[in-house]
């Protein structure tokens, strides 16, 4: 009964807090400090020379072959089993409006995402009871920080999925688990994330939906599961046209082989060759996990034959010098991957379990920052230095690492909205956290990219939590006394 009274409480003062107009005008100020910073720091990073970065554009394994975005793109995107579709059709549209400098219309868009992720940023440090001054200041630093700023500047997806995942946790913060608007834009949000980045599985769309019904009142779940259900309607599409056209239902066909390239990382090239000799693995163990397609129809005696669709005939992209990443041979090649991954985990389980611990957990940890940014982080090499002397140092990961503990221990506490705020993003960075370091060795900083900032922020509403407590037992045991 305390409980519940004491929940009740913090959510009557929660409701008069927000009717008066005080939290309003806090809440404008920090929005505009936000983004004068925002602004500024922007002016200051582009007369260092930071410039906006396109040219992977022409060579990126993720993105169709730019004449077929410029010229196909309908027909393209529907036989588009490799990715997720909205990175390659922004590409597309940018190409088909601005063909010879799609910079002029994806900069501005990458300038939004960046401020609005800030934005969303001070949000839900509001929502898990961060003061409102500190919540200002801590947005503005990590959105003016070296890392979040050539990160903007390149043209890739770990931007945008950043801006699609706070987006949507700062949307449902705002819904506080009730159905209405604020959990359809934030379920459409999930939606755009998934259909972005094939990192967050339809899984992780429906294991956040269960999240939030699951903590909603509850007599509003079933109308949240509805607010849930309409936008992923257009998730489970994408997922049956893959089924129905190419045999897998997800949103890419990369899966098998980008654990295969994991896997095989992790237990050594030499065991695989010694499994291969024996006879114990597929063609697949001579090839490299992303071959080119007449390769893979040749090693594993795949039927040639014409589609009569270019985004999945041919081998090259029109420059006959980067590999088309979509041939059609991938998804029927996909289970020689899936079983030699099998095999090599039953036969080499403690080895690779080992290899997860001693490497994949150290290059998830590795700064954020990438060759691909090379060019402009030259621009800014001695802030960019810095920013990755604080993140890498000892000291700054036990500070991050206890924040984050103590708001989890403060979690059982807390009200109810702010309970949700908490299990959403500890749900959002255990998801990437977990498949970042088991599902793809080697890329992994880009996979703690999409949580770095989130994990400041709950590490600061972790010590603030720490604070309130310990005052308020301060205060308990004075009365105690007297």
């Amino acid at each position: 009964m305390a409980v519940q009274l004491g929940s009740g409480l913090s959510d009557t003062s929660a409701r008069v807090r927000a009717e008066s107009p005080l939290p309003r005008l806090k809440n404008s100020i920090a929005v505009a400090f936000i983004t004068l910073v925002f602004v500024i720091s922007r002016a200051l990073y582009y007369v260092k020379g930071v410039r906006f970065d396109t040219s992977t554009i022409d060579y990126f394994a993720q993105l169709l072959d730019r004449v077929l975005l410029r010229t196909r793109l309908v027909e393209s995107l529907c036989y588009l089993h490799s990715q997720p579709p909205l990175y390659n059709l922004l590409t597309g549209v940018a190409l088909k409006l601005a063909p010879n400098r799609p910079e002029t219309l994806l900069w501005p868009l990458f300038m939004a995402a960046g401020l609005y992720t800030a934005l969303c940023l001070n949000f839900i440090m509001l929502q898990l009871r961060v003061p409102s001054l500190v919540a200002a200041v801590v947005a503005a630093a990590m959105a003016g920080s070296p890392g979040f700023v050539l990160y903007e500047n390149w043209y890739f997806y770990p931007h945008l999925d950043v801006a699609w995942l706070l987006g949507a946790l700062a949307w449902l913060c705002h819904s506080r688990g009730c159905p209405g608007r604020s959990l359809l834009v934030a379920a459409v949000h999930l939606t755009c994330l998934s259909l972005t980045r094939s990192l967050f599985h339809p899984l992780f769309y429906a294991l956040i939906a269960t999240v939030t019904i699951a903590l909603s009142a509850p007599g509003a779940r079933r109308r949240a599961f509805a607010c849930f259900a309409v936008p992923g309607l257009l998730l489970l599409l994408w997922c049956g046209k893959n089924l129905l056209l190419f045999g897998f239902f997800g949103t890419s066909s990369w899966a098998s082989r980008n654990i295969s390239q994991s896997v095989v990382n992790l237990v050594g090239p030499e065991r695989v060759e010694a499994e291969a000799r024996l006879g114990h693995l597929s063609p697949a163990a001579s090839l490299a996990p992303f071959d080119s397609g007449d390769r893979l129809v040749q090693a594993f005696g795949l039927p040639e034959h014409k589609t009569g669709v270019p985004a999945l005939d041919n081998t090259q992209k029109a420059n006959d010098s980067v590999t088309n990443y979509n041939h059609w041979s991938y998804p029927p090649s996909a289970r020689f991957y899936a079983a030699d991954t099998k095999h090599l985990l039953a036969q080499f389980p403690t080895i690779y379990l080992k290899g997860i611990a001693e490497r994949s957990v150290r290059v998830f940890f590795s700064p954020i920052e990438d060759g691909f940014v090379a060019r402009n982080r030259e621009h800014i090499a001695k802030a960019a230095g810095r920013f990755d002397e604080f993140d890498q140092a000892p000291s700054v990961r036990w500070l991050l690492a206890v924040g984050v503990a103590l708001a989890l221990l403060g979690m059982p506490w807390a009200e109810r909205a702010r309970r949700l705020s908490l299990a959403l993003c500890f749900t959002a960075i255990v998801w990437v956290v977990l498949v970042g370091i088991f599902g793809d060795y080697g890329e992994n900083y880009r996979f703690r990219y999409k949580v770095l900032w989130l994990g400041w922020i709950v590490a600061v509403s972790g010590y603030f939590t720490a604070v309130r407590a310990a005052t308020l037992a301060f205060h308990e045991a004075r009365r105690a006394l007297r």
